[in-house]
């Protein structure tokens, strides 16, 4: 992607620890400060004073420190441990506020382990999420990870469905950060799936909006609008106006990507609306760029100045440094195309100055990190090295007894690892030549049949607007070219080389069945043995055993009326099998039409040596399993 699309956000929290969402009401602070002042030493003091960081955590972090040693103080003093555990949570988000990420950790895990300690699930589970948001934010995924499983499974054991739902969707966010985006549908899907549970609508337009992005990040720009117009649908209705004003300026990149700067900036402009309206300045000055970017593209060059002069001056009031250097480039750029190098050349030095300066902190930061670590990693060293000290006593006797055999052996194994590594390289060098052929076909066919067949539809809606005369023509070549749009969709996922492990195969089934059977309204499951992951089939076979399965599930969102649906996938001894199920009308197999695809469907299982078995009955619903060896 050339723009990166934000992320839409999902509460890391829920309950009784701050949200950092959460603003804070002068209305508010003054009652406290008026209970305080009449209170006594006791547990309801210590509420208050929690209260009152809860909201100064944000907007006064400083001060939200002070007041949270006075309530862990006076926690202490009265051996309340609940409240001494709150006091240092509330005090680990105000240092995560101020982006001291490692005392709000050390704060955390002190919370953590008095919850621990007095049992509290609940305050655990949320304790648990604090400490994986600060990994994740110092960008160690895999203990981030880590803690948000935990507390999942601490969500699950209490039965707090709506924090089940929520670690979902950070979990999905963790793996997109990653680019790992089939575990990222994974889990954003079974996040959707629970939020509508829940009716959930705030949850559920996060969730679809960030399915959009992993789809957007695929380059499948097709199903990425579909699902950023789901989003936006939604907040509309629930009325986050922040949250839509963030899918607009995707849906703006995702015109972008495509070319059509008009779309673009019309999406943009909504959203600038939008964020003007509730005085998010590092929203305004991100959507101005952008703005004044695609101005920039369709040689509107007195605008795109305006609008990245602006972005440019917002950036700078408020010490965004990466937006401030990409729209410097901007501006150079700009200057470039008009031929105004001098201010070209000094927009480009204001550019690298930037970008020095941005350098220079991160690795300040680096150092910083380093000097925290010396003690632990000293004390480590330390330990280790005694350890091997008396490991190496011990292993020079070992290893003058078998000097000899181990030198026989090593050169037997130098001998096979030449043998193999020769071979190997003539079988890499031949795979990657296939993998590179697959990628320049899926790309042209991308790239070049695509965007022509976009091409079509598009000019398809224009002429039905100047021809009404002609619309049911019109309408019959706009819906052929998303026939063949879609099936060119399948064709490119074939070909792709990274979709060769059986995971992404899994992704794909489960987003389409996710897709079809929810707008007839057929409940489902579909269920996977995690062991299919890593088995890789053939590009032939990949491709019929899709279709099969494609080809099994409209016909069964097509003539089964079914209300319940399963769909499993298994390994059974070196075999996988396809297992899809209704409670639908049923047919008799024996009388079958020509329309139902049944012949295609048994004539690809007889090209991949599968075994193909149809039951159904007239009132029994239908059952399609699918048997073929790895």
């Amino acid at each position: 992607m050339k723009k990166k699309l934000r992320l839409i956000s999902v509460l890391f929290l829920w309950g009784v620890l701050i949200n950092a969402a959460h603003a804070q009401n002068q209305r508010n602070v003054d009652s406290l400060l008026n209970l305080l002042r009449i209170s006594k030493d006791d547990t309801n003091k210590v509420h208050y004073l929690n209260d009152l960081v809860r909201e100064f955590a944000n907007a006064n972090p400083d001060t939200g420190i002070v007041l949270g040693n006075q309530a862990r103080s006076l926690a202490e003093r009265l051996k309340w441990k609940k409240g001494i555990a709150n006091s240092l949570g509330y005090i680990g988000h105000c240092y995560r506020t101020k982006s001291e990420y490692t005392k709000a950790l050390d704060y955390f895990l002190s919370a953590l382990k008095m919850y621990e300690e007095i049992k509290n699930k609940k305050n655990t589970a949320l304790a648990l999420v604090n400490v994986g948001m600060i990994y994740n934010i110092q960008g160690d995924y895999v203990k981030a990870l880590d803690y948000f499983f935990k507390a999942l499974n601490v969500a699950e054991e209490i039965g707090n469905k709506e924090g089940i739902a929520t670690l979902y969707s950070n979990i999905g966010n963790t793996y997109l950060i990653k680019s790992d985006y089939p575990k990222a549908l994974n889990y954003y899907f079974k996040a959707l799936k629970m939020a509508e549970e829940l009716g959930n609508k705030h949850l559920q337009a996060n969730n679809i909006g960030n399915i959009g992005i992993v789809y957007a990040n695929q380059e499948d720009f097709t199903q990425a609008l579909t699902y950023f117009q789901k989003g936006l649908k939604l907040n509309k209705e629930v009325g986050d106006k922040l949250e839509e004003a963030t899918v607009l300026n995707n849906i703006g990149n995702i015109y972008n990507e495509q070319g059509n700067y008009g779309k673009q900036v019309e999406y943009q402009l909504q959203s600038l609306k939008i964020k003007e309206e509730l005085g998010d300045i590092h929203g305004i000055a991100q959507t101005l760029g952008n703005i004044g970017s695609a101005y920039t593209n369709t040689g509107k060059f007195k605008e795109a100045e305006v609008y990245l002069k602006k972005a440019i001056v917002l950036c700078d009031s408020v010490g965004e440094l990466y937006d401030l250097e990409k729209f410097e480039v901007g501006l150079t750029k700009l200057y470039e195309r008009t031929g105004r190098y001098k201010l070209a050349l000094e927009h480009y030095n204001r550019a690298m100055d930037i970008r020095d300066t941005l350098f220079n902190q991160e690795r300040d930061e680096q150092i910083t990190r380093k000097e925290m670590n010396y003690e632990f990693d000293k004390k480590e060293a330390v330990t280790k090295a005694e350890n091997e000290k008396q490991l190496a006593v011990a292993a020079v006797e070992i290893k003058k007894q078998k000097l000899i055999k181990y030198f026989l052996i090593g050169g037997l194994v130098l001998l096979l690892a030449l043998s193999y590594f020769v071979y190997n390289n003539f079988r890499t060098a031949s795979k990657l030549k296939l993998q590179n052929i697959r990628n320049k076909i899926a790309s042209d066919l991308h790239d070049d049949v695509g965007s022509t067949l976009n091409s079509i539809s598009v000019y398809s809606e224009v002429a039905k607007q100047k021809s009404p005369a002609v619309v049911n023509e019109l309408e019959q070549i706009g819906d052929a070219s998303r026939k063949i749009i879609e099936v060119m969709s399948d064709i490119v996922w074939t070909i792709n080389p990274n979709n060769d492990t059986f995971e992404n195969i899994i992704s794909r089934m489960g987003t389409l069945a996710y897709n079809l059977l929810k707008a007839k309204n057929i409940e489902h499951t579909f269920q996977a043995d995690e062991s299919l992951n890593e088995t890789k089939l053939s590009l032939e076979s990949r491709r019929n055993f899709y279709l099969i399965f494609k080809e099994a599930l409209n016909n069964l969102v097509k003539y089964s009326q079914a209300s319940r649906a399963s769909i499993t996938l298994t390994n059974e001894n070196g075999f996988i099998k396809l297992a899809i199920r209704d409670n639908g009308i049923g047919f008799d197999v024996s009388q079958t039409s020509k329309g139902n695809g049944l012949l295609n469907m048994k004539s690809r299982a007889k090209e991949m040596k599968a075994e193909l078995k149809i039951t159904s009955e007239k009132g029994s619903g239908t059952s399609v399993e699918l048997r073929f060896s790895s």
